[in-house]
């Protein structure tokens, strides 16, 4: 059994997503979906497609949601609406032990129709303008998502305006230090600075004479700064045919984020990437 809690969850949209979930992506699961949903207001569901407890008010539904995440009984966190903020401090409250990691990180999966395999992004969601260590941190918690959804040896790109080591320029001097702290890792590739193009343009690569390790075939791709981040994320979903869904990643459980704006198939690829980071296969 898979539980996903939901704080301050019951809206139409959520109730469309948890019905689609239950018929799309229960029915290639061994496991079945629950889901379990915390709302101060009345319960949108007529026909049991959800557990419903009442809630005093927005705090009330968060801290219920994370409780039960703390308790063991749920496996996911999918954020109703409730402020982002709201619901990661009640989750990093050192009582319920539920940080694994030093620093949470934005993971997005996006299935481009050009490319034969999901690619994953991050941090365009999260952390602002990290320093090398929290780079380092966000190369981590990627590479750990990586290998979660079914790819043992990543290729990981560390993006700048271009492949040449720049002195002058902050992305690349911070992707060199960044690469050069993994350049012994065994179970991924990390590079960088390298540019978007020869992260996942073959004909770039060959057009280049490109001889470093990732050729056009990344898996992962690091941006410098969330501004890169959401830029490329937002250009990717306006102007390609793309599917796409985050989670912060770094504590015990992903969590999955959503927006009154987000379309019902973003959030269920959100949803079927969580899920994937549990049963370690690619959503």
């Amino acid at each position: 059994m898979i539980t996903v809690a939901i704080p301050m969850g019951s809206q139409p949209d959520i109730l469309t997503l948890v019905t689609r979930a239950r018929s799309e992506l229960a029915s290639t699961l061994a496991d079945k979906l629950q889901f379990v949903v915390f709302d101060s207001g009345s319960n949108v569901d007529q026909a049991d497609t959800w557990t419903f407890h009442q809630a005093r008010d927005e705090a009330d539904a968060v801290t219920q949601a994370v409780g039960l995440v703390a308790q063991g009984k749920a496996d996911i966190l999918l954020k109703g609406i409730v402020q982002t903020h709201t619901l990661l401090k009640e989750l990093l409250r050192p009582d319920y032990q539920l940080r694994l990691q030093k620093v949470l990180s934005h993971v997005a999966i996006i299935h481009l129709p050009q490319l034969n395999r999901p690619l994953l992004l991050s941090d365009a969601g999260m952390n602002i303008d990290p320093d090398e260590g929290r780079l380092a941190a966000i190369v981590e918690n990627a590479v750990g998502v990586a290998h979660q959804i079914g790819l043992p040896k990543p290729k990981v790109a560390l993006l700048s305006a271009a492949e040449n080591f720049n002195p002058k320029m902050p992305s690349s001097v911070l992707a060199q230090a960044v690469a050069k702290q993994f350049e012994t890792r065994s179970d991924a590739v990390i590079a960088g600075p390298i540019s978007l193009d020869l992260a996942l343009s073959p004909a770039s690569v060959a057009h280049k004479h490109y001889e470093g390790v990732i050729q056009g075939d990344a898996d992962v791709l690091i941006v410098p700064t969330i501004d890169v981040g959401n830029v490329l994320y937002k250009a990717l979903m306006l102007f390609t045919d793309a599917r796409s869904g985050g989670t912060i990643v770094g504590a015990k459980v992903p969590i999955v984020l959503t927006s009154r704006s987000d379309s019902v198939d973003s959030k269920l690829t959100a949803l079927a990437f969580a899920i994937a980071q549990l049963k370690g296969g690619a959503s």
